[in-house]
């Protein structure tokens, strides 16, 4: 399918491509299309020749690599608005990982052969591309940071507050939806599914309740002084 104009609305904000005019953007994008998948399609396994990147319309996306026993181990999850798989351009040995969906989705799929060319004659869009790969670089680095600092409760804390919608006036509660399931959510945050209900258990303390897909917070202030002390 190719992009419409209400996808190309949602493209333009993806890190890679914000500040483009619209005819440069439809230029880049023109041999790019959408594509719709269901829950658990296999996007690229590891190894696979590198032919395409991706943003993310909506669903979410997992990247993982294989241990030897064939369990997973989580690398990243991607939702809207984020892009993935630019950094395995120009990989000789593919894509270093593997990529499924979540949840139903739609990704904008770009062809790595045409966008090497337009990297060749723009360097702007160069320049774009290495902000967007320094974005996740940060994000890797921040989530390992906080895996060696902090405790499962407040890794599962910042988790929620990332996720916080802007606060109600008059400090009223919170309502967060869980993005994807809470297993992979705990194997997002390098921690098993049993540690991960202990730090949910352990959160209430700290104005959390969750039932379901949803976390209440009833105290933002109280959650972010546990989450960083200092």
């Amino acid at each position: 399918m190719a992009v419409s104009r209400s996808d190309l609305e949602t493209v333009r904000h993806l890190p890679l491509f914000q500040g483009l005019a619209p005819d440069a953007l439809r230029s880049l994008l023109r041999d790019a299309e959408v594509l719709a998948f269901s829950k658990r399609t296999v996007i690229f396994e590891q190894g696979e020749p590198v032919t395409r990147f991706f943003g993310v319309l909506s669903g979410w996306v997992k990247l993982y690599r294989l241990r030897p026993d064939g369990s997973e181990v989580i690398i990243e999850v991607f939702g809207p608005g984020e892009s993935f798989a630019e950094g395995a351009i120009g990989m000789p040995d593919g894509y270093p990982v593997s990529a499924e969906l979540v949840e139903d989705g739609r990704l904008l799929a770009v062809p790595v052969a045409g966008y090497i060319e337009r990297l060749r004659e723009d360097p702007e869009l160069v320049v774009r591309t290495f902000a967007s790969l320094a974005i996740n670089l940060k994000r890797l680095v921040s989530r390992i940071e906080s895996g060696s600092s902090l405790n499962s409760s407040q890794r599962v804390g910042a988790f929620l507050l990332h996720f916080c919608p802007p606060p109600k006036p008059g400090g009223d509660p919170v309502d967060v939806r869980l993005p994807y399931d809470k297993k992979l959510i705990a194997s997002r945050l390098g921690m098993k599914p049993e540690t991960f209900s202990r730090a949910l258990a352990n959160l209430r303390t700290h104005g959390v309740a969750v039932r379901g897909s949803k976390a209440r917070i009833s105290d933002l202030a109280l959650l972010r002084r546990h989450v960083s002390p200092e």
